[in-house]
Parts: structure tokens; C-alpha cells; sequence
């Protein structure tokens, strides 16, 4: 009877369908303890990201402090909401150490490279003391019907099926930038967080399971990144996600989770989202709005009322949209660029992108420009004496391209996009050539 059970059990696994999901590091937060003076210049240097140094926003001009993360600190540098800072020891004073944050968010950790993401962790741990304060980890699956986040994880709770956690809590949003269902498992406060909700990327719905870590758990994990073995970091973070989620015993309304503890993890490819993109993708995204006003208006009244908005809003730009301009100068973005965005397209990566432990680095990686190179085969140049003749004849924002018969021009950004969409699929270089 016995082996009946077991062979009964093995045929149920055998047909079991296990759900892929991509894996990714959404939150990462640490502390280090040095002697050195430049930690600062070193996670810099290993970022590789246009860090920007925090003015003091107290009153009194001579207090330099910064606040961040609930402490003082001497020097605080932000990208996109990221933060590193630093608090430094008083002069020859060795018996307290400077002390280091380096707070990064999901949209600065999809742009780094796992290269990056060890070399940088692995700095911070051969310091004189490394302190994991947070990591958070997502695993983003094909929908299911039911929802992950419709499950009964009340009744879970309730019955005692669900292991370490007490407390659930559910939100509903019908609007807004995020709509849909968010389920919380346990405490914010303790050293395990679950969030489990609809997730939309890039126009495809999946179902998110994200468990923030904070203090030993983080640690733990935070050193198995530095240390696991490149092939096997994937399987490993994903374990550690969904152990998270461990039933007492098994009863057919749990029996589901057994599709998503198991499966094959993919990696998605480094993708460093600016913001000058979203707000790029913000002027596309209300486009019915701008010709709505432009055929109530006309094309006259419209083009006068739009320079007047624009020269308003140039008075009224602040550090910080300067910020976004000198980013995306610093990271690639060219008006070519521009129009790349809205033809790329995500890929997948496979697991094998983890390589652990890190090797020296002699140039940026992960970088967007470097990105656009290797998907568009794209040379930029500066106009010769004979070049910018022909240039000025064609006119301003305007290029030639070769159909086949003769040359047509074009100056419209959408017939751009248009007649460079066939050179992009079929892979060949174009020469691009900027005139001021």
C-alpha cells in the first residue's frame, strides 16, 4: 500500500506543470565600516552612474549635514532615487571608522549588470564591517486563473496552513499608476515581508511575488551573491523566494504553490530605464490630447500656444530636470537614441548571466550606450566641410535616405522611425551624422 502511495505521488509530480518566472533584485540597501576615506569614489567608480552630490536643505547654511535614511550624514549623492553617503571619522581619530550607505532602487538595479552588482557587494564585504540593512526579490510569472494575488491567503492564515507569518492584509486599487490586487504577508517590520500583486511590464501582465529581506536574512543572502557559483545563484535566489511561502501540509486549496516552486528562472537583460524616457513616454502616452487641442485650435493658435508653454516651463525648470538632461547626456541618450525607444524590445536572458566571483572590469558595462551599440549598429560622426554644405541645402532636422529609385527626403520623427524600422530588422548599420 505503501509503495502504491509513493508511485501515486511520483506520477502527480511527473504530471506537474512548473510555472517559469523571471528573477530580479528590486531593493538593495547596505552599510560599511572603513578606515578608507574613498568608499565613496569606489562604489562610484563601480556604478558607473552619474551620481549627483545633495545640497544641505536646512536653513542654516553652515550645517553641511545631510539627512538620509533617518541618520545624518556628511555627503549624500542621488541618481534616480538612488543613494550612496557617507559619514566620515573625525580627524585622527582611528578608533571610529567612516561610515558608508549605498541605497539602490529597482530602477537603478535593473541597469547594473550582475558583473556590477558583485563587484560592488564584494567590495562592501571586504571592508572592516559590512552591514545588509534590506534586499528585496521578485519573481514575475505568466498569469494563472485564479490570480496569485486572488488565492484565499486570509483563509491560509486563518486555518494555520501558512508557516511564519500571523498577520495578511489585502489592497484593492482600481486606479491609479499600479491598478489591481496587493496581498501582504506578515510584518514590515520583521526580518521577512512578503507582497504578492498584479504587476504590469512593458504591456504584459504577470503575477509578482516579492519578499523583502532586512537584517540576518539579508546578510545571508547578500554573502550567497558574492559567493554561490555563477550557474547556480538563480535557482538559489529563487528558493529564497518561494520558501518563503511554505504550507504545514497539503490540502487542495495549497496545492497550487507546487507550480510555482518550481521551474525554470530566467534572468531578464540589463535595461537602465532614465527618466527622461518616462517623461518621453508621458508626452507619447497623452499624444490624443496634444491633436485634440491642436484641431480645436488650429495649427497657428496651437504652434503660438505651445512655444509659450515651453518658454514658461524653461523659467520654471529646476535642478533636478537638469539632472534628467545631463543623465541622459552622460548615459548615451542621442536624439537617435530617442527614436530607438519606441522600437526596442525586452529580451530574456539566461540564468548563465550570473558570473561570480567578479573579475576586474576595464570599462563601464551596462551602460545604455553601450546597449544601443550592440542592438543597432549605429556610427555617429561630425559632419566633414563637404558633408555640412549638403546638410545645410537638405535643411534642419531633415536626412536622405535611398528607397531604392532615388533619394527622399525626410524630416517628420515618425517617418524617421518608419523608414528606419526595415533596417533595423534586417540588422544593417546606419550612418548617422549630427549637425548643430
Amino acid at each position: 500500500m505503501a509503495l502504491f502511495i509513493y508511485l501515486l505521488g511520483f506520477l502527480n509530480d511527473l504530471q506537474q506543470e512548473y510555472l517559469p518566472r523571471n528573477i530580479k533584485i528590486d531593493w538593495l540597501r547596505f552599510q560599511v565600516e572603513s578606515t578608507s576615506t574613498r568608499m565613496i569614489r569606489s562604489f562610484m567608480h563601480i556604478l558607473h552612474l552619474p551620481f549627483e552630490k545633495k545640497q544641505p536643505q536646512m536653513v542654516d547654511a553652515r550645517d553641511t549635514n545631510i539627512l538620509a535614511l533617518n541618520k545624518v550624514w556628511h555627503e549624500v549623492y542621488e541618481f534616480q532615487g538612488s543613494l550612496i553617503g557617507a559619514h566620515y571619522a573625525p580627524v585622527n581619530d582611528n578608533s571610529n571608522p567612516s561610515r558608508y550607505f549605498v541605497d539602490l532602487n529597482g530602477a537603478t538595479l535593473s541597469g547594473l549588470s550582475t558583473e556590477t552588482l558583485c563587484m560592488l557587494l564584494l567590495a562592501a564585504q571586504c571592508e572592516d564591517r559590512f552591514i545588509a540593512n534590506r534586499i528585496d526579490i521578485a519573481l514575475d510569472f505568466p498569469l494563472q486563473s485564479p490570480r496569485l494575488s486572488a488565492r484565499y491567503w486570509e483563509s491560509f492564515i486563518d486555518d494555520g496552513m501558512l508557516a511564519g507569518y500571523r498577520s495578511v492584509s489585502r489592497v484593492m486599487s482600481r486606479g491609479g499608476s499600479r491598478p489591481g490586487t496587493t496581498v501582504y504577508l506578515g510584518s514590515r517590520e520583521s526580518d521577512r515581508f512578503v507582497r504578492i500583486y498584479d504587476k504590469n511590464i512593458d504591456g504584459v501582465d504577470y503575477d509578482r511575488l516579492e519578499v523583502e529581506f532586512k537584517r540576518t536574512r539579508a546578510d545571508w543572502i547578500m554573502r550567497q551573491i558574492v559567493a554561490a557559483p555563477a550557474a547556480d545563484l538563480p535557482g538559489l535566489l529563487n528558493g529564497v523566494v518561494c520558501g518563503a511561502i511554505a504550507f504545514r501540509r497539503s490540502r487542495d486549496d495549497v496545492d497550487f504553490f507546487k507550480n510555482y516552486s518550481y521551474g525554470p528562472v530566467s534572468v531578464p537583460a540589463v535595461q537602465l530605464h532614465l527618466d527622461i524616457e518616462r517623461s518621453i513616454a508621458f508626452i507619447q502616452k497623452h499624444s490624443a490630447t496634444y491633436a485634440m487641442l491642436e484641431e480645436f485650435m488650429g495649427s497657428e493658435k496651437y504652434d503660438k500656444f505651445m512655444r509659450s508653454v515651453l518658454a514658461a516651463g524653461k523659467l520654471r525648470m529646476k535642478p533636478r530636470h537638469r539632472s534628467m538632461i545631463e543623465n541622459a547626456r552622460f548615459l548615451g541618450l542621442t536624439a537617435a537614441g530617442i527614436f530607438f525607444i519606441f522600437l526596442q524590445q525586452t529580451s530574456g536572458a539566461v540564468a548563465s548571466g550570473f558570473s561570480c566571483p567578479i573579475v576586474p572590469v576595464t570599462e563601464p558595462v551596462g551602460l545604455l550606450g553601450s546597449q544601443m551599440a550592440q542592438k543597432f549598429p549605429i556610427d555617429i560622426m561630425m559632419p566633414t566641410p563637404a558633408e555640412q554644405t549638403f546638410l545645410n541645402q537638405v535643411g534642419d532636422g531633415c536626412f536622405q535616405i535611398n528607397s531604392g529609385l532615388n533619394f527622399d527626403k525626410i524630416c517628420l520623427p515618425g517617418m524617421i522611425v518608419n523608414a528606419l524600422k526595415p533596417f533595423v530588422i534586417m540588422g544593417l548599420g546606419i550612418k548617422f551624422i549630427f549637425s548643430d
